[in-house]
């Protein structure tokens, strides 16, 4: 015969089971309704084209101006932060992937090419403040020129892209880079700032395309 304490423990342990199968379903149940009401705020907060494809893995804000145009098919993480002064613009491709905690800010031009993926906590800018010594760093207009990022790009975990960088289809940039000049195709490239270590090569074997 089982004891008290038994009987009380096994009920609990099932009360517990029912309970995470119960919040399974409401979690599920709710995805479709949060996406849709992430997407209707992300709209509200831009002007540029924002298509009901695109996923979102936790809220994302956009600041300032709101010029931001999407691609179908875009993968947002959480706490992803969109800002844009002035005339600046952001636009991603079809299929970009931006992870947790990226920032990407504007006041000319922010562009990123189809399927290209950005890791956590990246910062894309377009612009420096001014540093003459005759005035406040915080009190002198910002200097600023575009940013492009190709085509099928990696950009790591922490890595700091600068304005009037342009980093070339298929480039790959290691974790907790900082980007000051442009990077050519294919090129593999890390450290503060950034030094090329090698090439991306061609597959010795082509994949098959179904």
């Amino acid at each position: 015969m089982r004891s008290p304490t038994r009987r009380v423990v096994g009920l609990a342990d099932w009360l517990a089971h029912g309970l995470a199968f119960a919040v399974g379903c409401t979690q599920v149940a709710q995805r479709p309704i949060a996406r849709l009401w992430r997407l209707s705020v992300l709209r509200a907060h831009t002007r540029g084209e924002i298509p009901v494809s695109t996923q979102f893995d936790g809220p994302v804000t956009a600041f300032g101006t709101g010029t931001v145009r999407m691609g179908v098919n875009c993968r947002l993480g959480r706490g992803v932060q969109f800002d844009t002064a002035d005339s600046g613009e952001i636009t991603l491709g079809q299929h970009v992937r931006i992870n947790a905690g990226s920032l990407i800010a504007a006041a000319c031009s922010v562009s990123i090419g189809d399927h290209t993926l950005i890791g956590e906590y990246v910062s894309i800018r377009d612009a420096n403040h001014g540093t003459a010594r005759d005035a406040l760093i915080r009190s002198q207009p910002l200097e600023s020129s575009r940013v492009l990022i190709g085509r099928d790009v990696w950009i790591g975990r922490g890595c700091c892209i600068l304005r009037g960088v342009e980093i070339g289809d298929g480039a790959v940039i290691g974790a907790n880079s900082v980007v000051t000049r442009n990077v050519e195709p294919g090129a593999i490239c890390v450290g503060a700032p950034i030094r090329q270590i090698g090439m991306r090569r061609a597959p010795t074997v082509q994949p098959t395309v179904r």
